[in-house]
This record gives C-alpha cells, structure tokens and sequence, in this order.
C-alpha cells in the first residue's frame, strides 16, 4: 500500500474493481481515510462495497458524499444502489432528486432506463412507458443490471411485459 493514495492511484487500479473489489476496497479506504471531508473519496469506495455484498455500507458511503457536496451523480448512484437492494420507491425518488438537478445529464445517461424499470417492477406501467419515451431514439442496452435490453421499442416492450407481471403478484 503506497503511504499516499490518490484518486489517479483509484484510477489506474480501475481494474481491480472487477478482478480484486477488495483490494480496490483498500486503496479506497485509504483514500478515506487520508482525505475524510472528500466526496469523490466516499463514492469511490461505495464501489467495491457494493460489490462486496456490503449495500449497507456503500449506502452509508453515499449518504456522506452527498453531505459533503450536493451531487447529481451522487443521487444516481443512490438510486441504482436503493434498486439493486429492492428498495424501488425509494430509488424512484432518488431518480427524481438526481433529475431535478441536473435534467440535461439526466436525458443523457442511464437514469430514465433504470427509473422506467423500477416503475415497471412496481406496477406502474404510465410513468414505466414515460420514462422509455424519454430515452434517445437509437438507444440500445444490452440489458445491464437487469435492465430490459435491447432497443427503445423492445425494452417499451419488456416494460410492459415486467409491469403486468407486477401487478398480476
């Protein structure tokens, strides 16, 4: 472990994200540890967290980087995080929080296709399908973290498809 950790040191390891969460996990905690009152510090090491089985943890992580510094990026991560718990209203709420402030990033990114799927998961196929309509007319997903895959049409599809179920349970 180098005395200094830095985020280009978190960078350059990336890898060991996926390959070694737990050593990741260290450099993190270091990071942590030698820059307390630094946001990207927590969400950083929320990562390996999650990926460890620690959701607990990494939700507490995100909790202190949001109350270091007010985050769109910050709020998103809780909300796929609260998703992946199950904690799917709570996670819609975190989408929402994410997209007021910060819209243009919003449209930009993963957080319609992940709020649509919680809608969906819950039953709610209207704000499901408005969240699909929002995404960019030649999206395509593979289906990453259980998000329905494939086009904006077939994932509208799997919307529905996940909604009725709902509701049918």
């Amino acid at each position: 472990m180098p005395d200094k950790v830095t985020h280009d040191d978190l960078t350059q390891n990336f890898h060991l994200l996926r390959s070694d969460p737990a050593k990741f996990l260290e450099l993190a905690d270091e990071l942590v540890r030698q820059n307390p009152k630094d946001h990207r510090a927590y969400f950083r090491r929320h990562w390996p967290l999650a990926l460890l089985g620690q959701h607990d943890l990494a939700l507490a992580d995100l909790d202190q980087a949001i109350s270091l510094e007010e985050h769109y990026g910050h709020r998103e991560a809780r909300g796929d995080l609260l998703r992946d718990m199950g904690r799917l209203p709570e996670a819609i709420d975190e989408y929402d929080r994410a997209e007021s402030m910060d819209p243009e990033a919003w449209l930009g990114g993963f957080g319609p296709l992940f709020r649509a799927d919680c809608h969906a998961r819950l039953g709610n196929l209207e704000a499901a399908l408005a969240d699909c309509a929002t995404l960019r007319d030649e999206h395509w997903t593979p289906g990453m973290n259980g998000t329905p895959a494939g086009n904006k049409e077939e994932v509208a599809a799997e919307l529905r498809r996940r909604a009725t179920a709902a509701r049918k349970s």
